[in-house]
């Protein structure tokens, strides 16, 4: 057995050398024939990539089709332009081209750079600095050589590898991952591989490194004066390793390294110690090597544009002679150096090879034409955008928090006041905010005004938690790099008076400012993906594990950053960064909603979706009714016996925490007086498992109706609230409060079915709504609101929502014709509970789809939320197994459905564990934990009539649960 392993390893060992080996000997036959067939003016050509453009101007075009026609060129570099008019030019270009042509572009964030308008773009290198996990960065490499195949582009001139040690570098700045050399390297490494196995060539610049100086090489030569030691220890570290790791192409930067050539005023692009005899001959590069921009006033300053510099550039070692001030004069000033001898024909060759195997690499042996069908959408694909939000959260650095206040723990006691500076209007780190807390949001430009500040600090300081956003341009003219004295001032004195929270969108230099206050947070970039990110992680949605990527003051120096964990508080995502498919989930559920509206199954619907603890869908559809107000997302809904688990269950599973209840006792342990009664020794549960004999329900409003009245019985309901009508069951109708006794009456009364086998029963959690209420002393709603929906932080959830919200912000529930004789809106629609005063164990919550979600993803959790603990684990793992006498109910909680011949509750691609209710007025609730999966739909489908059953003929809810199985990605 182990020899025949041994021989199928040996196997598949020679059968991937010999594909490698079949590769090699493809790629020497190629370059040996093209080699064998080009001229001296082909080859010549082959070293220059010129300055292209994509904005479907005519003389350009001619003019680049002359340098493709008549100087052979070997490649382009495009700049600002339209990624489908760049892929119409290169298809035109690489038409008319003997040899195809490599094709670039400065991409370092990604396309963005280069078509703003058109493309998205990656996060800056300075932010991917602060991040730990550098598989992100190898992810986003990957990512961006996809966009950039899909516009025709082979080569990316990208990352920089400069060090950032530098305050006053004018031209690096952001485009760094910092002053760490070792993370520096680590994330230039990580991005390399990621482009390159992705199809496009990296090229690392610029070497030696251009980190440590004050001038802009686009303007003069910039000089690096530190010695060989130091070199080696900081500016040269990333490219040894880079080249020791076979990175396809290098950039040889404009920089006079006396340390390395001391020939006076010559830049390391044109010296052949620092070419040739550094990168070359002693780090042994194998790869291509490219000048930077021979158009740069760093050369042009001092070698003129007669050709000069790019045939001295040649000579110094460099393979690729990029963007060349004068392409004539350089392709005769080449041309005359080889015939003259300067410049030899093996010289020459090696060059040549090593494009043509570079070229053969990257499938350019043959003139493929790029397909721009679907590339406009490829290039900003909800996958790309999925992986910026996890660079920008794991980006989130923690400068200071000395009193642990971040993340915010308490969002239900205090006040929250938001100001974001240099902004007009609400910034989407404030409406961010507004989903987690009731915070007021204010915004303030910088240009100082005493009055205006005076006035801003007396408002602010009325809060208890100031959160003030600092929001850059990104521009390194506005305040990227420093503070005014006067908003330092403001800061500082708000500080004084209340608790600030700062939140720095812009580059860390700016910390050294504000080093004196207790809360700080740098988001790095203003990009609305990073002010989403740092509201998220200020609330706890995420782990906050960034690291500052270089030193902003004495104390805080590169790598410092507080590490907190996620208070697993829900957070917000693309589907696709929790392994959804954006198109299949919103597509479906959009329609299937319409659908619902359209056939009139509801007037209206919120549908909530959450993954992995990310919210992937929170939509609101349709009206409250036929032609009243939209839904929104704040819209309360009646979520009839959806209140079973989301109140009666988890009162109940809190005091078994607290050991105030036991599930295995008999009923009469936690209701006295009923010994007498044939309920006394219903076990816990066995009545939360609908398995306790009990029937569904008891005549609740039926002995009070007259026959075939248009109005209400005057010996139970008054039009007006008088001493012995107090009970509100609708608008104007006040039940007689005695009325309660007789519904006891019933209860206790009511006989017990012959079986124990399932039956669902309202009966039962009204039995456990008492018990609740006896053990803690408070009535269910007020035990509700004190230990989960305030905590929680829920706005929106409540019964008895009339005392606490407008009538236009809740949902009617129906057109009652039969008991209440008008528009049930805002009291609770289930009759029983409406008597019982609004509050019942089976029924009567009222709230949205997002604060439903809520709860059910602190039970997925596993009774945690938001860095509170309000059930233990086991107690949710108790409660959310199968009864033993039931294929579909655990303990208060429904689940999938296992008897297949029985009708189903969920959707079919649930797992067995998934766990949740339904109501009666449309709604459901359901938690997988295999998928971590959460969905919430809340309707008044019993509007205008409850009699109506479109709604669950046509099996809505099951159809949107099965919409969100459809749209996950299953490996």
């Amino acid at each position: 057995m182990i020899l025949r392993i041994f021989i199928a390893l040996l196997f598949s060992i020679g059968l991937v050398n010999g594909q490698a080996q079949d590769k090699l000997q493809l790629e020497d036959s190629w370059v040996s024939s093209t080699l064998s067939g080009m001229s001296l003016e082909q080859k010549i050509g082959q070293l220059f990539m010129v300055r292209a453009y994509s904005r479907g101007d005519l003389v350009e075009e001619r003019k680049i089709l002359n340098y493709v026609e008549n100087y052979y060129i070997g490649g382009l570099c495009f700049f600002q332009g339209e990624p489908l008019k760049q892929i119409d030019a290169i298809n035109v270009y690489q038409s008319r081209s003997r040899i195809p042509m490599f094709v670039a572009i400065d991409g370092e964030a990604g396309l963005g750079f280069r078509f703003p308008k058109d493309a998205m773009s990656f996060p800056k290198q300075t932010t991917l600095g602060a991040i730990e996990n550098n598989d992100l960065i190898y992810e986003m490499g990957k990512e961006i050589a996809r966009h950039c195949k899909a516009t025709g582009i082979n080569i990316n001139f990208a990352p920089v590898a400069d060090i950032n040690n530098n305050h006053a570098n004018p031209v690096i700045f952001d485009r760094s991952y910092g002053d760490d050399v070792l993370n520096v390297t680590a994330k230039v490494f990580s991005y390399v591989k990621g482009l390159e196995e992705g199809g496009v060539m990296a090229v690392v610049k610029h070497f030696p490194g251009h980190g440590d100086t004050r001038t802009d090489s686009h303007d003069d030569l910039p000089r690096i004066n530190h010695d060989r030691e130091r070199l080696e220890a900081v500016e040269l570290f990333p490219f040894r390793r880079l080249a020791a790791h076979g990175v396809g192409g290098a950039m040889i930067g404009h920089l006079h390294v006396p340390a390395l050539d001391n020939k006076a005023g010559i830049a390391a692009s044109m010296s052949p110690k620092v070419v040739k005899g550094l990168l070359r001959d002693e780090m042994s590069y194998s790869g291509l090597i490219f000048t930077d921009a021979m158009d740069m006033k760093a050369i042009t300053k001092y070698y003129g544009t007669n050709g000069i510099a790019e045939a001295e550039a040649f000579l110094a070692g460099n393979d690729v002679i990029l963007l060349p001030e004068d392409l004539p004069q350089a392709f005769n000033t080449i041309k005359r150096y080889v015939e003259s001898g300067k410049i030899s024909i093996e010289r020459l060759d090696e060059s040549i090879i090593r494009i043509l195997r570079a070229k053969h690499k990257l499938g350019l042996s043959v003139n493929l034409v790029v397909n721009k069908d679907g590339a406009q959408d490829f290039i900003n694909r909800n996958e790309a955008y999925a992986i910026k939000q996890k660079l920008y959260e794991a980006a989130i650095t923690l400068v200071a928090d000395q009193d642990a206040q971040i993340p915010i723990i308490n969002t239900s006691d205090g006040s929250f006041g938001t100001l974001s500076i240099n902004v007009h209007t609400t910034s989407p780190f404030q409406s961010r905010i507004s989903d987690y807390v009731p915070a007021v949001h204010y915004q303030w430009m910088p240009n100082y005004n005493p009055v205006m500040a005076n006035q801003m600090l007396t408002t602010m300081s009325q809060f208890s938690t100031a959160i003030v956003a600092i929001h850059t341009s990104g521009k390194r003219g506005d305040f990227s790099r420093d503070l005014s004295t006067e908003m330092v001032k403001f800061l500082t004195d708000l500080s004084m008076k209340t608790k600030v929270i700062a939140v720095v969108f812009g580059h860390p230099y700016i910390l050294n400012k504000i080093d004196n206050l207790k809360h700080v947070i740098c988001a790095y970039e203003n990009d609305d993906i990073a002010q989403d990110a740092a509201a998220q992680a200020l609330f706890g949605a995420n782990a906050i594990s960034g690291r500052l990527p270089l030193k902003a003051t004495e104390e805080w120096s590169s790598t410092h950053g507080i590490q907190r964990a996620s208070l697993q508080r829900l957070g917000f995502s693309l589907p696709e960064q929790v392994g959804m498919n954006s198109a299949l989930l919103q597509g479906e559920l959009d329609r299937i909603a319409k659908e619902m509206i359209a056939v009139n199954a509801t007037p209206g619907a919120q549908i909530f979706v959450a993954r992995q603890g990310k919210i992937v869908y929170n939509r609101s559809h349709g009206r409250m009714q036929g032609d009243g107000a939209d839904v929104r997302n704040h819209t309360i809904y009646d979520a009839a016996s959806i209140s079973k688990i989301l109140a009666t269950t988890l009162a109940t599973m809190k005091l078994v925490d607290e050991n105030k209840l036991d599930i295995n006792a008999p009923l009469r342990t936690y209701i006295s007086n009923i010994d007498t009664t044939n309920k006394a020794d219903l076990v816990i549960a066995d009545i939360m498992a609908h398995n306790a004999r009990l029937p569904g329900g008891i005549p609740s409003y039926q002995p009070t109706v007259l026959p075939k009245s248009q109005s209400f019985n005057a010996n139970y309901y008054r039009s007006t609230l008088q001493d012995n009508f107090y009970i509100p069951v609708a608008n104007s109708m006040f039940m007689r409060n005695d009325y309660i006794d007789s519904l006891w009456k019933t209860i206790w009364q009511v006989p017990l079915r012959s079986s124990d086998s399932y039956r669902y029963s309202d009966v039962g959690f009204i039995l456990m709504q008492k018990a609740i209420e006896n053990i803690t002393n408070k009535r269910l709603n007020e035990y509700m609101h004190q230990q989960f929906y305030k905590p929680l932080g829920l706005r929106y959830t409540s019964f008895l929502p009339l005392e606490k919200y407008p009538k236009e912000q809740i949902a009617p529930s129906e057109m009652d014709d039969y008991w209440r004789m008008q528009k049930i809106h805002g009291h609770v629609h289930d009759m029983t509970a409406a008597m019982m005063g609004g509050v019942g164990g089976h029924a009567g919550l009222f709230t949205t789809a997002y604060e439903a979600g809520i709860i059910m993803q602190m039970l997925i959790n596993k009774g945690s939320y938001g860095g509170i603990q309000y059930i233990k684990p086991e107690t949710v793992s108790r409660f959310t197994i199968r009864h033993h006498k039931s294929t579909r109910r655990g303990l208060g909680f429904d689940m999938r459905e296992l008897d297949n011949g029985r009708n189903q509750n969920m959707s079919s691609l649930s797992s067995s564990d998934a766990f949740g209710h339904i109501g009666f007025t449309g709604g459901a609730a359901f938690a997988d934990p295999r998928d971590q999966l959460v969905f919430v739909i809340l309707t008044n489908r019993t509007y205008p009539e409850g009699r109506s059953q479109t709604y669950n003929n046509r099996e809505y809810r099951i159809q949107l649960h099965t919409a969100i199985y459809n749209a996950i990605h299953r490996q």
